[in-house]
């Protein structure tokens, strides 16, 4: 039995979870048992980076032996997301990124649930693509989200419909212009950052269970399963009291774990199989494409400073590349403009932090 106190500053006082994680006895969401009632499910992802869906054809895929069921945006017409509410369950009218998840395999083992999922056709009609958050901005990019401007929002994040921008944080202090003649030395560059995938030793997993009676039980590796209910419960209409998020140890996250990601698509699943629950398990590929990443940014920084060092001036420009979903997105970019200055008392400052769609995860 560990001992605990309530003075640890230079104790050893040993981790709670230590001797159940050593011992190999901690339970995790792939470790847990379901029986033989026990489904699995696939994802159908997009080939494409952008494109129109013309048709989704289940038919071969419900003729394999142990599928159960293929549920699809037609289904689920509903969109999930924190402070955008603007992705939807499974695409219906366009995809917008390689991975982006148009329909979902329920079968009997994973195999067939896999095997069945190839069978899916999707008639798509490409579109073009934008990559880069800069050119995403630029007036004439391809439009990712045209119904942009009818997207549930919250107060405080500013999308701009008609254009890729989700999010314009503006920061304005004193009077940037006029400072930069006193500045005795001017320092002007770009920064690029790349997606960083989380990278997690346990990819995500969730299993679902809903029951005839309605109570709905969902069993995933998460950082924020009270997040998850509450958007999970609001797009699927599940009410608040119905859903219980259960998460056991989780085999890391490092952020790539927190809101929502795939675990909505296995709620949605075990819907159309009341009374059995489905289990949904990410690949290591599918970690990287089709899981929550760490933004893109390109920043361009101009700063200002008298002969003794001091700080005078800052001009800052944000792109934060958000991928094809901002749901969450957008509050970093806000984050990312009202800090820009870091801990340093700079009178003048011009700052613009801008959350961009891209063809991206």
């Amino acid at each position: 039995m560990a001992e605990f106190t309530s003075n640890p500053v230079g104790k050893d006082v040993p981790r709670v979870d230590a001797y159940e994680k050593i011992t190999g006895a901690a339970t995790f969401v792939d470790d847990m048992q379901f029986g033989p009632g026990l489904y699995y499910g696939r994802l159908v992802r997009s080939p494409h980076a952008h494109a129109l869906i013309k048709k989704v054809d289940i038919s071969k895929a419900l003729e394999v032996p142990g599928v159960k069921a293929v549920v699809t945006g037609e289904d689920v017409p509903a969109r999930i997301g924190l402070y955008l509410v603007d992705r939807p369950v499974f695409a219906r009218d366009r995809v917008r990124y390689v991975g982006d998840p148009v329909a979902g395999v329920i079968a009997i083992s994973e195999d067939i649930a896999e095997e069945a999922a190839q069978l899916v056709v999707v008639e798509y009609e490409e579109l073009p693509a934008v990559f880069d958050p800069v050119e995403a901005a630029q007036p004439d990019a391809p439009l990712l989200h045209p119904d942009l401007g009818e997207y549930e929002v919250a107060n405080f994040i500013f999308p701009e419909p008609g254009t890729n921008i989700s999010e314009h944080f503006k920061l304005r202090k004193g009077n940037v212009e006029s400072a930069w003649s006193r500045c005795a030395a001017i320092v002007e560059d770009t920064f690029r950052l790349p997606h960083i995938q989380h990278v997690p030793l346990e990819p995500h997993v969730a299993v679902a269970l809903w029951e005839p009676s309605g109570q709905v039980t969902l069993w995933t590796s998460s950082q924020s399963p009270f997040a998850q209910r509450d958007l999970i419960a609001k797009s699927l209409n599940i009410p608040h009291g119905n859903l219980r998020v259960v998460s056991p140890y989780v085999g890391g996250g490092f952020g790539g774990k927190a809101g929502v990601s795939m675990e909505v698509y296995a709620v949605a699943m075990a819907r159309a199989v009341k009374g059995h629950a489905v289990k949904l398990r990410m690949t290591r590929e599918e970690e990287f494409i089709g899981t929550t990443v760490r933004q893109v940014l390109v920043a361009h920084t101009k700063i200002g400073c008298d002969a003794e060092g001091n700080l005078l001036a800052m001009e800052t420009e944000y792109y934060f590349g958000g991928g094809a979903y901002n749901d969450y997105g957008v509050n970093i970019a806000r984050a990312g403009g009202y800090s820009c200055t870091g801990p340093y008392g700079i009178p003048n400052v011009k700052g613009d932090s801008y959350c961009v769609y891209t063809n991206m995860p």
